[in-house]
C-alpha cells in the first residue's frame, strides 16, 4: 500500500471516502493511525514496554461502536515495564506529598521512555518502511510535541490533498498513569481494507482497553469538563474537538456495552478513584463525580459553545451525523440516570 504511487493511493482512499460518506484526507488518516497502531503493538521487540490502546479511537478502531475519524492514537505504558509499579492502594496510603512526588516519578520515566527507547523504535521502523517501499525517507518526521513532552507527532507521507481541518499528521498520545483494566486483545482494519481485496491491511495484537471502562472514562471526562467551566466559564483547551466526548457517550448508550457499564457501578466507581488519585485538578471536582451530583449535560452558554464546537467536528463522522440535540439529549438522560441511583 505504501510503496504504490500517490495517485494510485489516493484514488483508493478517494473510493473509501465516497463509500463512507467523507472526505478522502479522513479514510488516508485512518490508513495511517492504523500503520501507527501496528508499529506499536507489532513492531517493537518483545521485551520492550507494554502498551494500552484506549481512548475514543480504541472505540473506532477496536469494536466498531463509534463512526468517527481520529487524528490521535492514545496509549498508555504500563507502569510496571518502566519501572514504576506504583498501584492505587499504594497512592491512597500515601501522605498527599508524597503522592505528589510518586506521580511527577511516573511521568517522568514515562515521557523518558517515549522521548527515548519509543521514539527510537519508531524512527528504526519508519526507516526500513520507507527503504522498503521506496518512499523517500524525509516525507516522514518524528518529533515529540512542542507542548507535551509524553506525545509524539508522525507527520506521513500525503497522498491527498492538503485539508484545512484534517492534518497529515498523527498524534500519539501517551503516559503512564492510566488505568490497565479491563482490556482485551483486538485485531484492526482501516476502512481502506475493504476497498484493496488483493490486500490484507489488518494489524493483530493491539491489546485495547475494554469499552466498558472506557464509557466510565468519558463519564469522568464530561463531568470534569462541566466542573471546569462552572468555575472558569470557559471550555477547556479553548474547546476544540471536546464534543467528541459527547458524542462518544451517545454512541455507547446506543450499545450493549454502554448498558453493560452502566450496571458495573464498581467499575465506575474504580475509574473515579483512578481518576482522583492521577489526574484530579480542583477545577475538575472529581470529589462530586458520584450520585446525586454527577454533572454531564452543558449548562447555559456552555451548551451554545459545545454546540459550535460540534458543528466544526461533524466532518470527521462518517455517514449520518446525530444532530447535536440528539447527542445531548442521551447526555441529559445519562446523567438523570446516574444521579437517580443509590
Amino acid at each position: 500500500m505504501i510503496a504504490a504511487e500517490d495517485e494510485e493511493r489516493a484514488g483508493l482512499f478517494a473510493a473509501t471516502a465516497q463509500r463512507l460518506g467523507t472526505t478522502p484526507q479522513n479514510a488516508e488518516k485512518d490508513f495511517w493511525v492504523c500503520w501507527v497502531l501496528d508499529a506499536l503493538f507489532n513492531g517493537r521487540p518483545d521485551s520492550a514496554p507494554r502498551l494500552l490502546f484506549k481512548g475514543g479511537t480504541s472505540l473506532s478502531k477496536g469494536f466498531g461502536m463509534i463512526k468517527r475519524f481520529s487524528e490521535d492514537i492514545d496509549v498508555t505504558v504500563f507502569r510496571d515495564d518502566i519501572g514504576e509499579p506504583v498501584s492505587v492502594a499504594n497512592l491512597q496510603a500515601m501522605s498527599g506529598k508524597k503522592r505528589k512526588v510518586a506521580l511527577e516519578a511516573i511521568e517522568a520515566a514515562g515521557a523518558a521512555y517515549i522521548q527515548g527507547d519509543l521514539r527510537e523504535a519508531l524512527q528504526a521502523i519508519i526507516a526500513q518502511t520507507a527503504a522498503r517501499t521506496g518512499v523517500a525517507a524525509e516525507r516522514f518526521e518524528l518529533q515529540v510535541a512542542p507542548d507535551d513532552a509524553q506525545t509524539l507527532l508522525l507527520s506521513y507521507p500525503s497522498a491527498t490533498p492538503a485539508d484545512g481541518y484534517v492534518r497529515s499528521t498523527v498524534k500519539i498520545e501517551s503516559g503512564a498513569k492510566s488505568a490497565l483494566d479491563p482490556h482485551t486483545t483486538k485485531t484492526i482494519r482501516p476502512y481502506v481494507d475493504d476497498d484493496a481485496p488483493g490486500l490484507d491491511l489488518s494489524v493483530a495484537n493491539v491489546v485495547t482497553v475494554d469499552a466498558e471502562r472506557t464509557f466510565w472514562d468519558k463519564v469522568v471526562i464530561l463531568h470534569g469538563l462541566r466542573r471546569w467551566y462552572d468555575r472558569r466559564a470557559a471550555l477547556r483547551g479553548g474547546g476544540q474537538r471536546i464534543s467528541r466526548h459527547y458524542y462518544d457517550l451517545h454512541m455507547l448508550m446506543q450499545d450493549a456495552a454502554g448498558e453493560a457499564a452502566m450496571a458495573d457501578a464498581a467499575l465506575g466507581a474504580d475509574c473515579v478513584t483512578h481518576a482522583r488519585l492521577f489526574f484530579d485538578r480542583p477545577d475538575f471536582d472529581l470529589a462530586s463525580a458520584r450520585p446525586p451530583t454527577f454533572a454531564l449535560s452543558p449548562d447555559g452558554p456552555m451548551y451554545d459553545d459545545l454546540r459550535r464546537d460540534y458543528a466544526l467536528m461533524r466532518p470527521m463522522i462518517f455517514g449520518e451525523a446525530p444532530s447535536f440535540e440528539t447527542v445531548l439529549d442521551s447526555v441529559f438522560a445519562l446523567e438523570r440516570r446516574l444521579n437517580d441511583r443509590d
